[in-house]
Formats: C-alpha cells, structure tokens, sequence
C-alpha cells in the first residue's frame, strides 16, 4: 500500500503529530513507527514534536514581565485551532491573552521543506501532509485562522492510517528502530524508503505535548510560572468565562484543548483516548529525556516562531456586509443548524454547532466534518451495498 498521495510533488513528508505516538503501544518505538511511514510512501519523517521546543520557548519569552510588561495575564496557548475560534467568536475580548506564536505543525512544515531542499536542490518539488488527530488542525490547513497561506499540503487523518501502520510495524523487527536512511526493514509495501534527509530526534517534553499538560510542562519546565492545563470543550468554556470575570490573573498560562485528554483525544485518533495517554506517556519514557545541545539549537529558534498577523474577532452575525444577503446567508445558517445534532462536542474544528453552520454558509467547512452526520452517511452506505 502507498499512503502518500499522488499530486504534483516528487517527494512526500510526512509531519506526525506528537499524539501519533500515543496510537501504538511502547513495544513500537518512536523511530519504529518513523520507519513505518517511509514504508507507506513517504520519503522522510519530520516529527512535529520535535519543533515545541522552539514554539515552548516563544512562549517562554512572552511569559518574562520585563520583556512584554503590557502582556495580560493570563496568557492562553494558541495551540488548539478550535479553542482559538471559539475564543475569536465567544470571547473576542480575550484576543490579547492568546499567545503569538505560529501551530507547530506549520513551523515543522516549513523546515522539512528547507531540510528536503538542501538535499534536493531549490526546485524540488515538496509536499508536507500532517498526520492530524483532529477535524480542527484540517480546517486550519484548508483556512487559517492567520490569513496566511498554510505550508502544510495536505492532510491525513490518523484512523485513515493506523491500521497501514500497524501492519508495517508487526511486519517490522521490533527494535529500537532503524535509524534514518537505511531501508531494510519489510513493510506492506516492501522496504522503506531511504529518508532524503537526517530525521530529527525527539524528546520527552516534545512527545509530551500529545497529551493534556504536556504544552504547559514544556514551557514551564521549572515551575516558575504559574500554570493551568485544562481539556474538554465544557471545561475549557468555564475557565474562559473565569479569564473574563478577572478571577484567574493570578495564573501566568493556561493551557486548553478542546478534546478531551488533549489531542490524543481527538475525534480523528483511532485508539480510545485513555489508552492513548497511557501509551504516549509510556513513549515519552522510553525516547531520551532531553539534550543540552539539541534544545540548545532548537530554542534559538524562538524568534521565528512570532506570529505575524493579528487575530480578529469573528462576530458570528456579521456573515456579509450586504444586509440582504447577510439575512439570506442567516437563513441559510439556521437551516443548516437544524439539521446537526446539536451536541457542541468541538470534534469538528468548529467549537459549537452553530459556528459549524456558519463556517459552511461562509465555505470553509462542509456537512460532513461533523463526525455524527459522517457516521450516519457511512452507515447508509453500508445499508445500501448490502
């Protein structure tokens, strides 16, 4: 089987997200399950953990009074896509306590592409893929919340490849891993392909950020900061309200994420979200835990890790400025709310029904994110072929 997709590119890059990791139990190590992927179709592996050193230590810097005294606190991590839009509709008041910094997945993005580049040339022809837990982290790819244009290419969602990387794995040698460029180990396919580039390690506070706690571990290593780590759309809502009433400025970062668990608990994950963050914290013990060079270069990084745009308000009303077809489009809106189920879960990018419908009015998102409707149409699929 190859995973990778054919399109316009000559070299494929798979970017996993550090959730992958909890998918798989220990006995399939990190390097493993790297190996595994070039065995799909992808000619290099460039993990996002391993850029959240450089995004934590952005964050880090945003933290220190003496540099950003003006910064309110508390300063709230910009790491959950549907978090941000909810706070860009709900809590636009709140836009200032969001931390600049760019996702990680387009920061891993743009060095594999430079890493590829250097090896290939400067007309290489590139493409990057997530590995995504979440409905969310697509959308951002298709419609970024910055309004810049995303360095991701395309998407995979992490159950459309679990079992293909399950197989590759229990058809591998358990070991260690091969490391980086050899392709002896037997896959679906054959042998995996041999990376175009030396694929960058990964340590434990960067696997860490899989799970709920992990992000805020990793920024504040030593407890110098006042830290909260909180998951689970109904959880993350209150805390919010709490940040608006004033009532949390004693906290320095908060931490949200909007599927239960963290992103091992996205609606995209294959494995139960528990079992997950047992695995990913079994992985997070098992690779090294840190490197004094290695995070040494990854933290000068910072800097490239500011977002430049400015994040807006997203009043849900304001669908155009025409007031007939705002009415229309509103029409529309509540049509579609309808026809949803209604249960705010947050799986589909979008935090609420509501701002589900409305991001299908304006085009950026379609019926079928909604994982409920999408069970129902592959149910009746199955219905109707047998």
């Amino acid at each position: 089987m190859n995973t990778a997709p054919e399109s316009g590119f000559d070299y494929h890059i798979a970017l996993p997200a550090p959730s992958l990791y909890g998918q798989f139990p220990a006995e399939f190590t990190v390097p493993a399950i790297h190996t595994a992927l070039r065995t799909l179709g992808f000619h290099a592996v460039y993990p996002v953990s391993a850029v959240t050193t450089a995004i934590s230590a952005a964050t880090r810097l945003f933290l220190d009074r003496t540099l950003y005294p003006d910064l309110p606190r508390p300063l709230i991590s910009s790491s959950c896509p549907t978090i941000i839009k909810f706070i860009q509709i709900r809590f636009p008041s709140l836009l200032d306590h969001i931390v600049p910094v760019i996702a990680p997945m387009e920061l891993a993005a743009r060095l594999a592409k430079l890493a590829a580049r250097e090896k290939l040339g400067p007309d290489a022809k590139i493409g990057c893929y997530f590995i995504s837990p979440c409905a969310g982290k697509i959308t951002e790819t298709v419609a970024p919340i910055s309004g810049s244009p995303s360095r991701v290419d395309a998407v995979f969602a992490m159950k459309d490849v679990h079992l293909a990387l399950l197989k590759a794995l229990k058809n591998a040698p358990v070991s260690t891993g091969t490391p980086a460029g050899e392709s002896d180990t037997p896959g679906e396919s054959g042998a995996a392909t041999e990376s175009v580039f030396s694929e960058e390690p990964v340590f434990a506070p960067e696997v860490a950020w899989g799970r709920a706690g992990g992000e805020a571990l990793s920024v504040v290593p030593s407890g110098e900061y006042e830290t909260l780590s909180v998951d689970g759309m109904d959880q993350c809502r209150a805390i919010l309200e709490a940040v608006e009433d004033g009532t949390l400025n004693h906290v320095d970062f908060i931490e949200l994420m909007a599927c239960e668990e963290g992103c091992v608990g996205g609606p995209l994950a294959a494995v139960q979200p528990a079992l997950a963050r047992h695995s990913l914290a079994a992985h997070e013990h098992q690779v090294p835990a840190d490197d004094t060079e290695e995070r040494g270069k990854r933290e000068s990084m910072a800097d490239s890790c500011v977002l430049a745009e400015t994040l807006h308000a997203r009043p849900a009303l304001l669908l155009d400025k025409d007031y007939r077809t705002a009415m229309r489009m509103m029409e529309e809106m509540e049509a579609i709310y309808q026809t949803l189920p209604g249960l705010d879960c947050g799986c589909c990018g979008a935090p609420n029904c509501r701002a589900l419908a409305e991001d299908i009015v304006r085009g950026n998102a379609r019926r079928e994110d909604c994982v409920i409707i999408l069970k129902e149409q592959y149910l009746r699929l199955l219905e109707d072929g047998s």
